[in-house]
């Protein structure tokens, strides 16, 4: 592949292409299963892979959406054995993910919780990247995308396998960026506390708002 026209310097930091296997979808209640990540340089040049189970309390949860039972997970290190290794290859680079905000949400918590931190300033996300470049497919799940390209699908729902469809997918919108001279939608990736406590506060004043409304009602009923 070509790589973009004019790199930015962000770009040039090069990307580290995510995906997780979770036992649900609250990333404060659930945990990571399975996690890949393949680190490409700039241009798309695969320079490593890496991808391992992770042994978490709670269970796999959805078991026919990622094939992955509790008996798979008995030996696997737990994340904060991983998290060394998962440093190493985040640090530097820019996440990439599809729906990146899900991925970077259950690894930030994940290394709150093993009392770490992953160094990460910005993520990628190849659904909004796909959007903005206006891409002809059907919808922008994965698979679909795939399709669009004509890029093979092995074992979908599995890290490492989502992670190599992903990498093509990632090279085919980062052409197209290139030729429409399109910028890279980044978004900065913020530690798990400070991202909740954001949360947190958008979802108590939406409930102020909600209460609000409802005492407006009252009163005009009252009329």
């Amino acid at each position: 592949m070509s790589a973009p026209s004019a790199p930015t310097p962000s770009l040039r930091r090069g990307f580290a292409v995510v995906d997780v296997e979770t036992s649900g979808l609250d990333p404060t209640k659930h945990r990571v299963i399975e996690v890949a990540v393949t680190q490409l340089s700039p241009a798309g040049v695969v320079e490593s892979e890496w991808s391992t189970l992770v042994r978490a309390r709670g269970g796999t949860g959805p078991v026919h959406i990622h094939g992955l039972t509790d008996h798979d997970l008995r030996d696997a290190p737990t994340f904060a054995e991983v998290a060394g290794t998962l440093r190493g290859l985040l640090e530097g680079r820019i996440l990439v993910a599809h729906n990146a905000v899900f991925d970077w949400t259950f690894l930030a918590h994940e290394a709150a919780r093993a009392h770490t931190s992953l160094p990460v300033e910005e993520r990628l996300c190849t659904v909004t990247l796909a959007r903005q470049l206006g891409i002809p497919s059907r919808n922008l799940r994965l698979g679909t995308l795939a399709e669009h390209w004509g890029i093979p699908v092995t074992q979908a729902h599995r890290a490492a396998d989502d992670v190599h469809v992903l990498v093509d997918v990632l090279r085919q919108c980062l052409d197209e960026a290139g030729r429409q001279r399109s910028p890279l939608p980044l978004e900065q990736c913020l530690p798990a506390a400070r991202w909740w406590r954001l949360a947190g506060v958008a979802h108590r004043w939406k409930r102020r708002v909600r209460r609000a409304k409802r005492a407006t009602t009252r009163a005009l009923g009252r009329r």
